[in-house]
């Protein structure tokens, strides 16, 4: 096997993986959504039907921590997606035969793991510091917010009506 044959092995691979890793981290998103709705449906019939207000207020936790955790996925699918992004403009800038050679900046480990990942022994201020806006903008998104904004308004509409 000729060094560019292995070098085309590992970038299969990788690229292999990041296609594997987007598809695996939109269905927990899917899951996480699903799972969202099942449990405030759930705690705000349960309230409903025992006449009990302050046990919305767990469904809206509960709709906050699913929240929560959706941008938590969305953001490290965004981080792999973006190795997709920097492979692509790696071999659209050499080309894809002078990238197996060797030639240009894309660096082919054959995992789809950012290179830009902070190391393990990184103080937590760091890691948050880093990671911090990335999650906000995640956060902040219409397509993610608004689904989570409509269950918990329907949760508080809930409580208004059992209250009167």
């Amino acid at each position: 096997m000729t060094e560019e044959e292995a070098r085309l092995a590992l970038l299969q691979t990788e690229l292999n993986a990041i296609q594997s890793a987007i598809r695996n981290f939109d269905t927990i998103s899917l899951q996480v959504k699903g799972w969202c709705v099942s449990a405030a449906l759930a705690i705000g019939g349960f309230a409903a039907a025992y006449r009990k207000p302050d046990l919305v207020l767990v469904g809206i936790g509960a709709v906050v921590g699913f929240y929560l955790v959706n941008c938590h996925f969305n953001m490290n699918q965004r981080n792999i997606m973006s190795r997709n992004i920097e492979i692509d403009a790696g071999l659209r800038a050499a080309g894809i035969m002078e990238t197996l050679k060797g030639g240009g900046s894309l660096e082919i480990t054959g995992a789809a793991i950012p290179m830009n990942r902070l190391p393990a022994d990184t103080p937590l201020t760091v890691r948050v510091r880093e990671r911090l806006p990335h999650f906000y903008f995640e956060a902040t998104r219409v397509g993610a917010l608004s689904l989570y904004a409509f269950i918990s308004v329907c949760l508080l509409v809930e409580i208004v009506l059992l209250l009167f």
